[in-house]
């Protein structure tokens, strides 16, 4: 990662953009997130971080005004998954679960009276497509498009407040459910840039017009040897784009 010009103008900031944290130490996380300043407010904190450093670093990332992006995919019994949530910090502004009407209620119900953390349903992982979906379901004839429009419309029914959804499906969720959720979309990656292993990436601008809420970027930002030149391009086509549709 690049040193930060001192000499430049106050950076652009975006709201709405998420940084996945994907590293193995708190002192590479908080690295980035003091190099990237104020032009980022959200972080996602997944396995890979959490299991080494816990809930200390999400509360140490809310000390410095930011909020964070739990990404657990939490599934259990309806007991752990509320004690779960009543756990969760003030400034953990999305979680994901992993389960079904029972397990959004428990953890709307370990939430209690506060408006977050927003409760979010995973559809089906970004690193995963058609083929995919028929091996692990093992039918031949399911589509992917039908079985995410039935599990969003089970998740709004259930209480979640939105999904984390990949490629096209972002626009046909936005279409059918129109406002009624948020939608976060992982797997960003700008033009040019490699998918890694997400097989439906987006661009910033098309995840964007397709309906999303917010984007998740990691690696393009977190492997790149110019961190912040590579955030700045993704805020500025962030920001046009949502002021477009918008």
């Amino acid at each position: 990662m690049a040193p930060e010009n001192n000499g430049e103008n106050t950076p652009q900031s975006c709201e709405r953009l998420i940084i996945a944290l994907d590293f193995d130490s708190k002192e590479k996380a908080l690295a980035l997130v003091e190099l990237l300043g104020e032009r980022i407010g959200i972080y996602k904190v997944g396995y890979q971080l959490f299991m080494r450093e816990g809930m200390g670093l999400v509360r140490e990332l809310v000390a410095l005004g930011k909020k964070v992006f739990l990404d657990l995919k939490m599934g259990d019994i309806d007991r752990t998954i509320a004690a779960a949530l009543r756990a969760v910090p003030e400034g953990v502004e999305f979680v994901t679960i992993n389960g079904g009407k029972a397990t959004v209620a428990a953890a709307r119900e370990g939430r209690g009276k506060r408006d977050r953390p927003l409760i979010l349903s995973l559809t089906f992982l970004s690193s995963l497509d058609q083929d995919d979906l028929r091996a692990l379901m093992m039918n031949e004839n399911l589509e992917l498009d039908e079985y995410i429009r039935v599990f969003t419309r089970r998740s709004i029914e259930a209480g979640c407040d939105g999904v984390v959804a990949s490629g096209e499906s972002i626009r046909e969720i936005r279409h059918e459910f129109g406002n009624r959720l948020v939608i976060v979309a992982p797997g960003i990656r700008p033009e040019g840039k490699t998918r890694n292993d997400h097989k439906r990436a987006l661009t910033p601008t098309m995840a964007i017009q397709y309906g999303a809420d917010y984007l998740v970027v990691g690696r393009p930002i977190t492997e790149a040897n110019n961190s912040i030149g590579v955030a700045d391009a993704i805020i500025r086509e962030a920001n046009a784009a949502f002021a477009g549709r918008d």
